[in-house]
């Protein structure tokens, strides 16, 4: 199977700085989904150190496409860091193009990347590296469960929705203007894309490597199932 793991930065890094422990635990999941043939391309979110250099600089009001930008250098020295965990395993570079995520793709290892270009985040990024990729499945891992009706942290009734069109989807994270450093569980041009694939998408909590093992070989899962 071919997979990509969109692994959200308030995963990888939560409070500024990338969570080794975190980090260990899935590279050894991932060496072992390839250890059993498994294609693994994972895209890497920039958390706090991302989020928190936009914050800093836009005191000085520039222009959103030059804190989109210190965002993408946020999600590159994560993946660099799982680079560097998963060692061997992983091709050797951050990929930052399709030529370059077509040559990682022909060196049979692990493809680790982060953001590309300005006014998307990475969740779009997955998306389009998974068409390239001829991808069965993508894996959104997040810090929550799955895709709620309403804001689980502000709201205890909240409700986890078991599967959601693309187009509603679309209609939930729609923005008027573009702001770097969303908030929201997808981006507009990510739920903008989702219309034109026909993979699976799965939403669900990143750091629940044995929830996310069931959703890989078809089995119950907590989580939610987008298109």
């Amino acid at each position: 199977m071919r997979i990509v793991l969109d692994i959200g930065g308030s995963v990888l890094c939560p409070e500024g700085i990338p969570d080794v422990n975190y980090i260990k635990k899935l590279s050894k999941f991932v060496i072992d989904l390839k250890r059993k043939k498994h294609r693994i391309i994972i895209v890497t979110g920039g958390g706090k150190i991302a989020k928190g250099y936009i914050k800093a600089t836009r005191v000085f009001k520039p222009k959103e496409d030059l804190l989109d930008f210190i965002g993408i250098l946020g999600t590159r020295m994560n993946a660099m860091v799982l680079i560097a965990a998963l060692g061997k395993h992983a091709y050797d570079r951050v990929v930052r193009s399709k030529d370059g995520l077509e040559h990682g793709i022909k060196s049979g290892k692990i493809v680790v990347m982060g953001g590309t270009v300005a006014r998307q985040t990475t969740d779009a990024v997955s998306i389009a590296a998974a068409k390239i990729f001829n991808a069965d499945l993508i894996l959104i891992g997040t810090d929550v469960k799955g895709i709620y009706d309403k804001d689980p942290n502000k709201h205890r009734n909240a409700k986890m929705l078991k599967s959601i069109s693309a187009k509603k989807l679309y209609e939930v994270v729609k923005v008027k203007k573009h702001r770097a450093g969303p908030l929201t569980i997808m981006d507009p041009v990510a739920a903008k894309l989702l219309d034109y694939t026909k993979i699976k998408i799965i939403v669900l909590n990143g750091k629940d490597f044995s929830n996310m093992k069931k959703a890989i070989y078809g089995k119950k899962f907590a989580g939610t199932v987008i298109g």
